[in-house]
């Protein structure tokens, strides 16, 4: 929610208004008038100099979407019902209009809903308005990391386990899993330390 301040020079009133309107108002700098309200401008504010003070705070008047009541707008300038009542009843609203949009999708014929898959190119039917992966193999490999995934090939998107295949060669030499990865990694550390000695 904005903040309405008012611009004095001493004791001479400049204007009022948000921070944008001042600036506007004024011609003066977004990042100046934003600088004015840091504690160190108010201790090197002197007797004629420009000062922000806070007068109050915007007030939002906003139409209820469900009952069509208008409240005022305390804390969230996006909100849009008046009371937790309305808010689940909105909620019910929504989910029943998503529910009679995937009844009508599901009634298109299939010509209609076929698609192809982003992650792997198969062309399939969709099931939902939203769907656009033709499975959840697809959806984990394709959807990684923000859609990310979707540029490396599809052998290297999914990080594959070499547990089983590690468990094996431990117990081919009479070892534990923990035993051969710590032998392992004791040899890497002293080729590392090796190779830096020989520099």
């Amino acid at each position: 929610m904005a903040k309405i301040y008012a611009l004095y020079k001493g004791d001479e009133y400049i204007a009022d208004g948000t921070l944008e309107e001042l600036a506007e108002k004024t011609g003066k700098k977004l990042a100046s008038l934003e600088w004015m309200l840091t504690p160190s401008a108010k201790k090197r504010a002197s007797a004629g100099s420009s000062v922000l003070v806070c007068i109050g705070e915007e007030i939002h008047v906003k139409k209820c979407v469900v009952c069509g009541k208008a409240f005022r707008v305390k804390s969230h300038p996006n909100k849009k019902y008046c009371s937790e009542e309305c808010q689940k009843a909105g909620a019910k609203i929504l989910w029943m209009k998503r529910v009679r949009e995937q009844k009508k999708f599901s009634k298109l014929p299939e010509d209609e809903r076929k698609r192809k898959c982003v992650a792997c190119g198969k062309t399939f039917v969709a099931k939902r308005r939203d769907q656009r992966y033709c499975s959840k193999r697809c959806s984990s490999n394709g959807g990684g990391y923000n859609g990310l995934c979707l540029k490396l090939p599809p052998k290297k998107r999914r990080y594959e386990s070499h547990i089983v295949e590690i468990n094996a060669q431990a117990r081919a030499q009479h070892k534990s899993y923990g035993q051969l990865q710590a032998e392992k990694l004791l040899a890497r550390l002293h080729e590392e330390m090796a190779g830096g000695v020989e520099r």
